[in-house]
């Protein structure tokens, strides 16, 4: 039976390392999504584009895949879609901040609308910055962040915000349902992503990246090569969602949220992306 993964964001960088490492295993089938096809896909390796900014491309894609999955099932979901540019705020033309769309409220549309198509053990991926959440590192009073918008808060509020969706979709699982959500920290990773970084930055990691960042192929094997072991001794302790370092290891004494901070998100999250649905049809 074919293992089927799906990576969005899996066209470039860390994405594509996971891809191809997936792709390694036997039967697997894989899908990469994105904006552009990468060249020299092993044949296990399907593209499929996605405009992953854009909450209605995200809504038409995943109608179109459902399809084209023809009653398969997905035994690996990984979102490793982002930027990681200097702007300040930009709003799609959907109202959402596009940083914000690719770390968070794009991937909690993906999730819930492939939720009919995973498998009841599903594994689902959150690749961000599963080391930097807290409850030191969200706002409350201004979730998307419309009037306290930086670089810094922008990435801590999606990384928070990640934390608190694992354990939200985590804990309302029913029946037979035992999937897996964990938010993971790649740590540094040498990737195309600065090429929209200032040249002096980008001169600087010339110099010191090799140093201090490890190969996206390297950063997928710490990152899946252990992965079985660790979700299956979490899962032992009762818990499904974790919260995994760039050694692959559990990264501990994470904040375990409130079931009403839990749902407060979630309601939050969901009028947001519907919100931006209804506008934009």
């Amino acid at each position: 039976m074919a293992l089927r993964t799906l990576v969005v964001g899996g066209t470039s960088g860390i994405g594509l390392a996971l891809a191809h490492h997936v792709a390694a295993t036997p039967n697997a089938v894989v899908t990469v999504c994105g904006r552009t096809k990468p060249a020299n896909l092993p044949p296990n390796i399907e593209f499929s584009p996605i405009e992953a900014t854009s909450m209605r491309g995200i809504k038409q894609w995943a109608d179109n895949f459902k399809v084209r999955l023809a009653g398969h099932r997905i035994v690996l979901l990984i979102l490793s879609q982002g930027t990681s540019n200097f702007a300040g705020r930009d709003e799609t033309n959907e109202g959402i901040d596009r940083k914000m769309v690719l770390h968070y409220y794009g991937r909690q549309l993906i999730v819930r609308e492939l939720t009919p198509v995973l498998e009841q053990d599903a594994k689902i991926l959150f690749i961000l910055n599963g080391r930097e959440g807290s409850p030191a590192h969200i706002n409350w009073d201004d979730l998307e962040l419309r009037t306290s918008y930086s670089m810094s808060t922008a990435s801590q509020q999606c990384a928070t915000m990640l934390d608190i969706m694992a354990q939200h979709y985590a804990t309302i699982q029913k029946g037979d349902d035992k999937r897996h959500y964990a938010h993971m920290y790649p740590g540094g990773v040498l990737t195309d992503l600065t090429r929209a970084w200032p040249w002096y930055m980008r001169a600087a990691v010339k110099v010191v990246g090799p140093l201090i960042a490890v190969k996206p192929e390297t950063c997928a094997q710490l990152l899946l090569g252990n992965l079985d072991k660790v979700v299956s001794e979490r899962e032992r302790e009762g818990y499904f969602w974790s919260n995994i370092d760039s050694d692959g290891s559990v990264i501990k004494n994470k904040a375990v949220w409130s079931q009403s901070q839990r749902d407060c998100l979630a309601k939050h999250t969901w009028r947001t992306i519907d919100s931006a649905l209804s506008n934009s049809w």
